[in-house]
């Protein structure tokens, strides 16, 4: 008797941080990566990863549709903004949506699984200091608007698109990489850590190997039309951070005002870095049977995945 055909799944951004860590488990769970690759360069990675590279990117509106027409899954990570972050945030959105598009059309009457990505940054704090839910109040004065990216994603299934979101924590960190490591060759560069006012504000954390792990349970498990955090962690200050990151790098860490932040890193970054978040990762926990498992963010910093990085970054004393 013939084995099964393994499962197809379509992914843009599959060879970026998160995405090649899912591509990763994906396929050692059985299925077939199809990876939608700018270059030669994004080519080779997939292939080493063991995924079949499709030329294309967000703008190729045919190879979006084929793609996803031919796939058994589609994840949407890729991001106009990564390595544009000059791009107006609107332009980022139009892209999206677009792409969206595209991608809807190749699902139309198929029943296939949409898992779009976007951030738990979209909900507002809980004015009592606790934890928010998906169903929490959006944020008034947010990062970027992001969240209008989801909201056109999640409208598809009024077309009969059975589209899921994940909204991942602003800290997504572990094997040594993503904006842990983006931090702290700043951090090395400018001999210093810096964080706003007391560094009382409360952020958001998860590790990469466990948020891929629940975009495959997404799969199987996400209903359509509801969002679920990503998220594992959500009592880490923002002075915390700052503190381990000195202390791994051996330099100073110091309190400066949101403006100096401002002038510092500019207002994307200052928001980001000072943005209270605390978003419950209860119902994926309870819906799609996630269990994050993996070293804690500190921990990671300070006696993990980054201390390598550290100690490549670190000048070397007299």
């Amino acid at each position: 008797m013939a084995s099964a055909k393994p499962q197809r799944i379509f992914m843009t951004g599959a060879n970026g941080y998160i995405g090649s860590v899912i591509t990763e488990f994906a396929i050692s769970e059985g299925y077939t990566v199809v990876g939608l690759s700018r270059s030669e360069k994004s080519d080779t990675k997939l292939r080493n990863l063991g995924a079949i590279p499709v030329r294309g990117d967000l703008h190729t509106y045919d190879v979006l549709t084929r793609e996803s027409a031919q796939a058994d899954v589609v994840i949407h990570l890729a991001d106009a903004l990564a390595g544009n972050w000059g791009m107006e945030y609107s332009e980022v959105v139009r892209i999206h949506n677009a792409a969206v598009d595209a991608i809807a059309e190749g699902l139309k009457g198929s029943g296939t699984p949409f898992i779009e990505t976007s951030g738990s940054l979209v909900t507002a704090p809980d004015p009592n200091g606790g934890e928010t839910t998906e169903s929490s109040p959006l944020v008034e004065n947010p990062v970027n608007n992001r969240i209008d990216s989801e909201k056109y994603s999640l409208a598809q299934c009024e077309k009969g698109i059975k589209v899921s979101a994940l909204r991942l924590a602003p800290y997504v960190y572990g094997r040594g990489g993503s904006g842990v490591g983006l931090f702290m060759g700043t951090a090395a560069k400018n001999g210093e850590v810096t964080y706003v006012g007391d560094g009382s504000t409360c952020t958001t954390t998860v590790h990469v190997d466990d948020a891929a792990r629940l975009y495959l349970l997404a799969i199987k498990n996400a209903k359509a039309g509801e969002t679920y955090n990503a998220t594992y962690e959500t009592d880490v200050t923002s002075r915390a951070l700052s503190e381990a990151m000195g202390e791994a790098l051996g330099v100073p860490v110091r309190s400066i005002s949101f403006g100096d932040m401002v002038s510092k890193v500019g207002e994307f970054f200052a928001k980001f870095l000072s943005a209270e978040n605390r978003a419950s990762n209860a119902k994926a926990v309870q819906e799609l049977g996630w269990r994050p498992r993996e070293k804690k963010i500190l921990d990671d910093i300070k006696s993990g995945s980054y201390v390598i990085l550290a100690k490549s970054l670190r000048k070397p004393t007299a």
